[in-house]
Order: C-alpha cells, then sequence, then structure tokens
C-alpha cells in the first residue's frame, strides 16, 4: 500500500480523536474507565464493543474487530487503506502531502484537482448562462416544472446554450487543457482527435456535487418533448463515478434525516424540495448499486423507495429493495398512483399527498408479494392457485414472525383458508437469498468464534513482547528454542511488526505502527491493547506460556498416537515408544 510522510500521520493520528469518530456511528457509554457501545459491526444488544480513549484503539469482544482510527474507517465506510487516510484527512481539515512516496499517487492527485476546479468552474458558467436574457426559453421551461429561480439558485441549475464550443473557449482561456476538459467529462474529443468540442448543448444543466461539497460531474435534460436522449450524463472520469454517488445527498450534509427518498431522476429529487420534502436523492442514471447503498447506510437506517409507476420504474424497485436491505437497511416502498412519477405527483397535489403515500408506504415483502400477484390472473382458479404455490414459497422462506404476518394477505388474494397457505409456507423450503439481512452478517458470525485456550496464551506473549525491546527480544528467542509459532496468522503478522518496530527505535509509535497493519493483525494488537500494561521482569510470564504450548501441543501428539494405533496395518511398537516418551515429558511440565 501507499505509503504517506511518518511527520504528516503522526499529525493526522493526533488530530484524529478516536472517540469523536466512533460517535459519529456509535453511541458511546463510559464503564470502569472504558467507553461502550453496540458493535456497529455485527449484530448485538448487549454493547460488546469497547473503546480506550487513552490508547486511541477500540475492541470488539463479540466479533473481535479492533485496531484504531484507520481500521475503524476502512471497515465501517468499506474503504481501502489510501482512501481511509483521505478519508481523515478531509474530516480533520487536512490537505494530502505532495511529497507521498508514490509518485503516481501524487500525480493522480493533481490532476484530479485541475478536473474538480475546471467542474466548478463549468457550474458557475452554466448557471450564470441561465440567468442571462438569451435563456428565456430554458427559464420558461423551468417554471412550467415548477422551479422558480430561488430554487434554481439552490440547486446550481444552469444552461448550455446551442453552441459547440461555449463552453470550451471558457475554460481553455482560464488556463485548462483541452485533455483536462476531456477527462472531467465537459467536453468530447473531435474526430481528428486534435481539438474537442462542448459535452452538452441547449440543455438544462444540473450539477452533481459529491458530499464533500466539489462539483463531479453533470447532467443535462432537453427541453425538447421528443428530443433522444432525455438526459446525458458525465461519464466515468477520474473524479466521478455514478455508482459510487447520489444527486442532492450533499444536501443532507449537517442534517440528521430519520430516513431519505430514492427517486430515480434530478427533477423528482428538485420538485419534491421544492414542495417541502428535503430529504430526497436520486440514483445517477442508473439502477441502484451496492456502493450506493453503502453511502445511504451512512446517513439513515430507512429509506423509502420512490421510482415511477411504470414497469420499468418497478423492475427497478425490486432490484433495489434486495440491495438496501443486504446492507441492512430498513427499506419501504411508497407507490404513486397512476403510474404517476414523483415529479409529477407532487407538483399535482402537493407535500401533504405526498407524506400520506409515505406513511402507507409498503414494506419490502410486502411489496414483492404485490409483484408476485401482478404476474397472475386471480379472476380465475388456475391464476389463483398458480399465484398461491409462488407466495407461499416466498413467504415459506421468511422468518417465522414474517410468515405469520404475510399468510393472510396470500390467502385474502389466493382466496384460500389460512390453514391451506399456512400449510403450504411450512412445506416451503426456506431460500436463503430473500434474507439479505442475514447475508450481509456471515461474515461476522464468522468472526464470532470463541477464543481458544492456545489463543489467549498467545495473546499473553503479544502482551510481553508489546511491554518492550527486551520483551520482545526474550518472547521471540524463546519461542525460536521451542520450536513454536503463532498459530493464529494476525498474531504472527503484529509480532513479527513488533520485532522489526523494537529493531528500529527503542519505544516504536504503537498507534502509528497499527494504523498500517492489515485488518487482521490490526485486531490481534487491539486485542492485546485492551489489557492493563505488564511492568516488571516479563520473562516468568514468557516462560509459564513457552511451557503451557508445549504441553498443550505434546497433548494433541498423544491425541494423534491414540488414532493411530487403531489404524489397521500401523506400527504399533514404534507408536507405543513414541507415546511412552511424551508421557516422560509431560511429567517434566507438570
Amino acid at each position: 500500500m501507499p505509503m504517506f510522510p511518518e511527520a504528516w500521520m503522526d499529525e493526522l493520528l493526533q488530530k484524529t480523536d478516536l472517540v469523536s469518530l466512533v460517535s459519529e456511528y456509535v453511541v458511546l457509554s463510559p464503564k470502569s474507565g472504558r467507553l461502550w457501545g453496540c458493535c456497529p459491526f455485527h449484530n448485538e444488544k448487549t454493547p460488546s464493543f469497547s473503546v480506550q480513549p487513552d490508547k486511541q484503539m477500540y475492541y470488539c469482544f463479540g466479533c473481535h474487530a479492533g485496531g484504531g482510527a484507520i481500521q475503524f474507517v476502512r471497515e465501517v465506510e468499506r474503504l481501502g487503506f489510501v482512501d481511509a487516510v483521505k478519508f481523515l484527512a478531509q474530516r480533520a481539515g487536512m490537505d494530502l502531502p505532495d511529497e507521498v512516496d508514490d509518485d503516481k499517487l501524487r500525480r493522480e492527485r493533481q490532476h484530479k484537482e485541475r478536473l474538480y476546479m475546471a467542474c466548478k468552474e463549468a457550474a458557475v458558467f452554466y448557471h450564470k448562462q441561465l440567468l442571462t436574457k438569451e435563456a428565456a426559453e430554458a427559464q420558461q421551461y423551468l417554471t412550467r416544472r415548477g422551479v422558480d429561480g430561488k430554487l434554481a439558485a439552490r440547486f446550481g441549475l444552469g444552461l448550455a446554450f446551442d453552441t459547440w464550443d461555449g463552453l470550451t473557449n471558457h475554460l481553455t482561456a482560464k488556463g485548462f487543457s483541452k485533455n483536462e476538459l476531456i477527462d472531467a467529462g465537459l467536453a468530447i474529443r473531435s474526430k481528428n482527435k486534435e481539438g474537442c468540442y462542448d459535452a452538452y448543448r441547449n440543455r438544462i444543466v444540473f450539477p452533481i456535487i459529491a458530499t464533500t461539497g466539489r462539483v463531479i460531474g453533470f447532467g443535462a435534460r432537453t427541453m425538447k418533448k421528443d428530443e433522444q436522449p432525455k438526459y446525458i450524463n458525465t461519464g466515468d472520469t477520474p473524479i466521478y463515478n455514478k455508482r459510487n454517488n447520489l444527486y442532492a445527498l450533499n444536501m443532507q450534509k449537517g442534517k440528521h434525516p430519520q430516513d431519505l427518498v430514492m427517486v430515480e431522476g434530478y427533477m423528482d429529487v428538485i420538485s419534491l424540495f421544492g414542495a417541502g420534502v428535503d430529504n430526497a436523492v436520486a440514483s445517477l442514471g442508473t439502477a441502484l448499486t451496492a456502493q450506493q447503498a453503502k453511502l445511504l447506510k451512512r446517513y439513515v437506517e430507512r429509506v423509502y423507495i420512490c421510482y415511477d409507476g411504470d414497469a420499468a420504474g418497478q423492475n427497478a424497485t425490486l432490484r433495489g429493495l434486495d440491495i438496501l436491505a443486504a446492507e441492512g437497511i430498513d427499506v419501504k416502498v411508497i407507490t404513486i398512483p397512476g403510474d404517476a412519477d414523483p415529479d409529477d405527483y407532487i407538483r399535482q397535489n402537493g407535500r401533504d399527498a405526498f407524506l400520506k403515500l409515505k406513511d402507507n408506504a409498503n414494506t419490502l415483502n410486502g411489496f414483492k408479494l404485490n409483484h408476485i400477484a401482478s404476474q397472475f390472473d386471480l379472476h380465475s382458479a388456475d391464476g389463483r392457485e398458480n399465484f398461491a404455490k409462488k407466495a407461499c414459497a416466498f413467504v415459506g422462506s421468511l422468518e417465522p414472525v414474517e410468515r405469520e404476518r404475510y399468510a393472510p394477505l396470500v390467502a385474502r388474494k389466493a382466496g384460500l383458508s389460512l390453514d391451506a397457505v399456512k400449510a403450504q409456507c411450512g412445506l416451503a423450503k426456506p431460500m436463503e437469498a430473500n434474507n439479505a439481512v442475514k447475508k450481509r452478517n456471515t461474515i461476522n458470525k464468522k468472526r464470532e468464534a470463541k477464543d481458544t485456550e492456545p489463543d489467549r496464551i498467545e495473546q499473553m506473549l503479544l502482551h510481553a513482547m508489546q511491554s518492550s525491546r527486551e520483551g520482545a527480544a526474550y518472547t521471540a528467542e524463546r519461542m525460536a528454542d521451542a520450536e513454536l509459532v503463532f498459530l493464529s496468522p494476525g498474531f504472527a503478522g503484529y509480532a513479527d511488526a513488533l520485532l522489526v518496530a523494537f529493531l528500529a527505535e527503542e519505544t516504536p509509535d504503537l498507534s502509528r505502527l497499527v494504523a498500517e497493519l492489515p485488518e487482521d493483525q490490526a485486531e490481534a494488537a487491539a486485542r492485546v491493547m485492551m489489557e492493563d500494561p505488564i511492568t516488571g521482569d516479563v520473562k516468568p510470564l514468557v516462560d509459564d506460556c513457552i511451557n503451557k504450548l508445549m504441553h498443550n501441543r505434546v497433548n494433541e501428539r498423544l491425541k494423534e498416537l491414540a488414532v493411530g494405533m487403531n489404524t489397521p496395518g500401523a506400527d504399533r511398537a514404534a507408536l507405543l515408544k513414541e507415546h511412552a516418551a511424551l508421557i516422560q515429558k509431560l511429567k517434566q511440565f507438570k
């Protein structure tokens, strides 16, 4: 992984208070000198997630997640090391260093800064054009759509005139190269490969603004009724990927909404805001993605999907439901009557009517059942029977409480008795794929295995190694003499990192050391750092741990020999001889 300068990393870690960071995701309460809360990485009711302010470390005694600020951000935001450092740097108000060891990373950063600046200048340029006398047609179009000047300014709407190079000439005059405009998605390379022309012409322009407040891309809508495509959107660029962003999510910065309404288009969002529903966001010309679901999870626990009522919108809703549920988001579906879209509905019926639809929103599984019902003719006996079979298979895959809730709905639609439906649901085989939240927690459940005795002994040896340079050297020496190694890969990696650190300096900065460790090694470090520091001579503790590990190893070999002696064709005499020798060796440990 690219490394950042040590002095800069030290400053970043000093400016990052782990308690403040974790508190943005977890409610912490003091107890016994530590702070406790429910773990954000696995489901639990009793808090087992602990933060030690003095050591700037966290550790979960339930799922064993642990580390420092960088590990926390990596896991909670699903980021790589470099992106996690960037996340914390932005949070701390620090610029990334120019002198990173990775020259490529530095060049990429400089190029991205130029693209950000170009997009910002383009947004200002388009917005100023919308305010001119020559933009009367566009202004009238927006007025007809219910967008006044104040709302247009709030979203930074603009206008691209019907010219080939208006923006290109404006930005090149400001010092931007044509390649920078092409890389930012603002211009398109000419066929002769030498020039370029504006990407948007004669369209209303919607700036796409990241949660950081930076303009990263644009959407552009035609004002002509029959022109296709209706929308042109910025493609993937070094600073913009539609799968990783949501339109208008930046409007939620500093707020604490109870939920968010997910719609399809720019105008849906703007119309909802104009009517007073100011917690709407939109996907960006793409079906909802897992990355967008993770982004939503940072802000709310509940999302209302409100896509268009046509077939395409309903299919998009179905895809979005499982993606959101897989992130543990409570998802509901707002159904717009008459196959209308949210933009038209709220402009015709107003805020209160829309909020009433929201209050009556369907659950994830309720919507799926209604969708199943729409595929059959419920006026015919065959249609009702086929619906009942498919619906019962679905309901049978749910949790028992949910089966109880939805079985009556299936019975009413199918015209069957509740007993018949319940019997059919009970026969249906569980379909793991329908329980998205259970799938999400699979990794966490694997982490919840209890510590074994060898794990605890190895942890004590790491504790001794961490105490001092002498402790690290003595532990490594005794383990080598006994031909023992750490069985846990995380423990082994952290032990190696400690040895290297103590070789480099007498008292290494353990916070910086942990910040750059892989996940499993950081968790091992966090487990050790949760314990009180060892004082005094660590040698007796190390010797005792080594003896226990050797004792365990002998016992394991004795079990293998017992199995071997009962195996046909085994050399029982040789096995018995080894068995007797190991029994004598055990007496030494006692």
